[in-house]
């Protein structure tokens, strides 16, 4: 019976010994879990800011890029400046602290940079020379994406972030992509890290970051302690332009091994094993079971009573819904500054008053944050006040004793929002004009691919002779004749219909469920528009080539389309371009008589002198007739130049020189435009040719200049010499004649000079 009772009773302390251990390992779980949970709620909000951080600073070289493939779009020969560096720098940089600075990159070398104040040094640095700099370089140019290199050192000093960003563009006519250079953004990683609450001593945590260059566990721990990946820390995912940084966190003490409540509960399980030896399994068992569901209670408590006080005390927007009624059940103190609600209200109201979707959309979203066990989502929600912001939400599912509910962080994110829709009105307007840019002309016709119902019909329209007036009237002048040929677009269209500016001198418009009848109504309204602009607006009358084409069905692309509609214009432009040009030019000569370059009877005087010398040597009436116009119009290209630089008094700079040189190119180009003009368009261009050969634009010598512009050349250097002009008084006769023969031979034909001093001698006898 002793051994029965012996065994029995050692039975009975193995059976409760062996509950307590097995109780104490599913207590120690749990403890864990809820320690982790904690810490995992802060890295969550950590996450959060650090993730929010980078996409509101990678936006601005969204924004940049686009900024730069505007400008190519509308004129590839344009070559981006410090000034309009500066000028986007100034705008958008202010509003995102935490970047150093932001450079432009050609062939391996910074070519701007901004701010420029302090980081002069670095224009022109070619950081394929630099280790760092080049990898990061190469890794832009073969993943052909954005990068986030780094930590590296910095070119300026330092250590930080550098977000690359390659710039590809297709020039008009071309179908491959183009590699233009990069765009850089310098980071600081100490201020992302601080914002996302990585240096706030209050949270009681240890932080570290791995990833570099967005390798996630494979790319190394690059901020805080090494050590912390080996503690089984809890670790979240922050994701980044190409890759994931890997966020890990541990308690500052490091993880309690045991419970507060291990020992006790080893001591109690111990003491009840012994004194319940002699009794009955069931008493044993009944006993323990009230012991252990006490201490159970107790460290819930305890554990509730952590996570109010975490709750409270953040400075992020807090908190908790009913998953199943969308009731607000607490609120902390930073959400009721933001939104403007005590918390005794909060208590009163459910989620759906805060959010403006549709009751039915909120169920929606709670159900997949309920099934996934988080979430993250972009609402808009209402203030007390009634004033609407954009915030981002996350939701993560919590148990809390036998109830779960949604753990809530939101974040107020109106001023990035609407710095990102500044950028992308930039990147999808053309900044001149206010219509839509090319960028947003290629969305559409790609939407327009993918799901299209009913004809679409494509405009387009060639501004006739914009390039010639930027050529002599100056880019204001052809600014100016794009914005009135937008106004006419603008007020000639639904509003449902597309605009867009897809090159310099090229629009587009795309409209949908049209007709025919439709399509020739509109071109008729943007011809009367053209009318009327044109009697409004008569320095620069406007003038558009159309053409357009309807789609025959889903089958024909848009492309297919656009290029249809493309040809019709052509066609068009060839039918009436010599017209077109003439009113233009027309206006150029207008204009070129109101600046007195052809009426001050200079041209006069040199008609008769070339009409003498040419008939002394023999050449034809219509030649002669020809040469007449020459002399007349053979300064016409100096409407394109500067007028101080024409009427400088003093000599002009090396600058200036090389200006004023482009107007025999200039003049051509215009004469060319001019059927009246034609035939003198190469002398135009080659009147400033000298006889060694040492003219230009072409440098050209001998009897490859044309006799014309020999002879015009003879009676332009003796005009000049003996007339008044800004910079200096007429000399004598005989004096013009001496320089005269004095540059034969360099400056003139030696035999026209022969010739022209002997008419103009016998001249002088009859005077």
């Amino acid at each position: 019976m002793k051994l029965k009772a012996s065994f029995l009773a050692f039975l009975t302390m193995a059976t409760i010994l062996f509950g307590v251990y097995v109780f104490t390992k599913s207590e120690q779980q749990q403890y864990q879990e809820k320690v982790r949970a904690e810490v995992l709620g802060q890295l969550r909000a950590s996450q959060a800011r650090l993730e929010g951080g980078l996409h509101a600073r990678l936006f601005l070289e969204k924004g940049l890029i686009a900024f730069i493939l505007t400008h190519l779009e509308m004129d590839p020969q344009h070559k981006i400046t410090q000034e309009e560096v500066n000028r986007f720098g100034a705008e958008f940089m202010p509003q995102l602290s935490g970047i150093n600075n932001f450079t432009l990159i050609q062939n391996n070398k910074i070519t701007h940079i901004y701010p420029l104040e302090g980081n002069e040094k670095m224009i022109g640095i070619d950081l394929s020379l630099l280790s760092d700099q080049n990898r990061a370089l190469q890794q832009v140019i073969e993943s052909r994406s954005m990068i986030i290199a780094g930590p590296i050192q910095l070119i300026e000093g330092g250590v930080g972030l550098v977000s690359r960003t390659p710039i590809y563009w297709t020039p008009q006519g071309k179908t491959e992509a183009v590699y233009w250079g990069q765009v850089s953004l310098a980071l600081s990683q100490e201020r992302l890290f601080a914002e996302a609450g990585l240096y706030d001593q209050s949270s009681m945590l240890k932080f570290a970051v791995r990833g570099r260059d967005g390798l996630g566990k494979d790319g190394g721990v690059f901020w805080g302690e090494e050590g912390i990946f080996l503690e089984n820390p809890v670790i979240v995912n922050v994701k980044v332009a190409n890759g994931l940084w890997q966020l890990a966190a541990v308690p500052t003490q490091g993880w309690e091994r045991y419970s507060p409540a291990f020992i006790w509960i080893w001591l109690i399980g111990g003491f009840l094993a012994i004194c319940s030896a002699a009794l009955v399994w069931f008493l044993i068992y009944s006993r323990e079971v009230q012991t252990s569901l006490h201490c159970s209670e107790e460290s819930l408590i305890e554990s509730e009573e952590q996570f109010r006080q975490m709750f409270t005390k953040q400075e992020v927007i807090m908190y908790l819904v009913d998953p199943e009624t969308c009731d607000i059940l607490n609120a902390n103190e930073a959400a009721q500054k933001f939104y403007g609600y005590s918390l005794e209200t909060f208590k009163q109201m459910k989620i759906t008053h805060l959010n403006l979707l549709s009751t039915t959309e909120i169920r929606e979203v709670l159900t997949k944050a309920f099934q996934e066990k988080s979430g993250q989502w972009e609402f808009k929600h209402r203030l007390a006040n009634g004033e609407i912001r954009d915030v981002e939400v996350r939701m993560t599912l919590i148990g809390l004793r036998t109830k779960q509910f949604f753990f809530i962080i939101a974040h107020d994110i109106s001023e990035r929002k609407k710095t990102e829709e500044r950028l992308r009105y930039v990147t999808f307007h053309d900044s001149l004009t206010g219509l839509y840019a090319r960028s947003y002309f290629e969305e559409e016709i790609r939407r327009l691919d993918m799901r299209r119902s009913g004809a679409v019909g494509l405009m387009v329209c060639d501004l006739d002779g914009l390039k010639l007036v930027n050529d002599t009237l100056g880019h204001e002048s052809g600014d100016q004749m794009l914005i009135n040929a937008a106004n006419i677009f603008k007020n000639s269209f639904r509003d449902g219909d597309v605009v867009s500016r897809v090159g310099g001198d090229e629009f587009v418009v795309i409209m949908e469920n049209i007709t025919r009848e439709h399509m020739e109504e509109a071109c008729q309204r943007l011809k009367n528009g053209i009318r009327i602009n044109n009697e409004s607006n008569k320095d620069v009358p406007v003038s558009l080539s159309i053409g357009f084409a309807i789609s025959s069905g889903p089958s024909m692309t848009m492309r297919e389309l656009f290029k249809e509609a493309d040809n019709n214009m052509y066609r068009e432009k060839l039918h009436r371009g010599q017209k077109a040009r003439s009113a233009i030019v027309q206006k150029v000569v207008n204009l070129l008589a109101a600046r007195d370059f052809i009426t001050d009877g200079h041209g006069d005087r040199l008609q008769d002198m070339v009409s003498s010398l040419a008939r002394a040597i023999g050449l034809s009436e219509r030649k002669i007739s020809d040469m007449r116009l020459l002399a007349q119009f053979h300064d016409i290209g100096k409407v394109g130049i500067s007028e101080k630089i024409l009427m400088k008094e003093e000599p002009l700079t090396p600058e200036e020189a090389m200006e004023m040189r482009r107007h025999c190119e200039i003049g051509q180009r215009i004469a060319l435009s001019a059927p009246d003009l034609t035939s003198i368009a190469d002398w135009i261009l080659k009147h400033q040719e000298w006889w060694d050969g040492t003219g230009y634009p072409l440098g050209i010598a001998g009897e490859d200049i044309p006799i014309e512009c020999r002879i015009l050349a003879i009676a332009d250097a003796y005009d000049a010499m003996t007339n008044d002009r800004p910079y200096r008084k007429a000399m004598p006769h005989d004096k013009a004649i001496e320089e005269l023969k004095r540059c034969a031979g360099t400056q003139f034909d030696p035999v026209l000079i022969e010739k022209f001093c002997e008419i103009m001698g016998a001249c002088d006898e009859k005077k």
